[in-house]
């Protein structure tokens, strides 16, 4: 007796999924070369294949990715934990899920490459904002004397998430335009 299922596209797309999270990790294992921030965080592209999949498969597919892609980081790192251990779920998992925002973008406009610019911003300043409500909440000790916790917070992470957004929001850009066929292809 034969099935009439295919099970052709949910093997494709999860290999692409798998795919584009091996390229984050990749991305993100070059990146941690360079220097970090003393209790973590540094510039990185990883969010652009992140941002690909929010495009191409859709918010609840690209918050799974996210998280897979936050949990492989935080391997990657050592599970490093220096106050509580649910910075990592904060700072590692939904900060990483939470890029997954640029896929409501997505959902009205697509097909131009400038709109990777904005799909960039919005999954740069999610992350931004989860790693912000991070130090508010766990990175308080390491506040400089004299300086307020929330400026700290917004500052000590925006030295790092401020150049990642506009990386991931140019270098986007740039990804679409010369790889819109490929991009576009099997979309849904």
């Amino acid at each position: 007796m034969e099935s009439n299922t295919n099970y052709s596209q949910p093997v494709h797309r999860i290999t692409e999924v798998s795919m584009l999270i091996s390229l984050a990790f990749v991305l993100e294992a070059i990146a941690s070369v360079l220097p970090r921030q003393p209790q973590g965080g540094s510039i990185t592209i990883a969010l652009i294949p992140l941002i690909i999949i929010a495009y191409r498969r859709g918010f609840a597919t690209a918050f799974a990715a996210g998280i897979i892609f936050g949990l492989l980081n935080w391997m990657l790192a050592g599970f490093v934990v220096y106050v509580h251990w649910f910075e990592g779920i904060l700072d590692y998992l939904l900060a990483n899920g939470v890029v997954a925002l640029s896929a409501l973008f997505f959902v009205k406009y697509r097909r131009q490459a400038k709109y990777f610019i904005f799909a960039g911003i919005i999954g740069g300043l999610a992350r931004y904002f989860i790693h912000f409500i991070s130090g508010i909440l766990l990175f308080r000790e390491f506040t400089p004397e004299g300086t307020h916790w929330l400026v700290h917070s917004l500052v000590y992470n925006g030295l790092y998430m401020i150049p990642t957004t506009i990386l991931v929001a140019i270098l986007g850009y740039v990804v679409y335009q010369k790889m819109a066929p490929l991009i576009e292809e099997n979309i849904g």
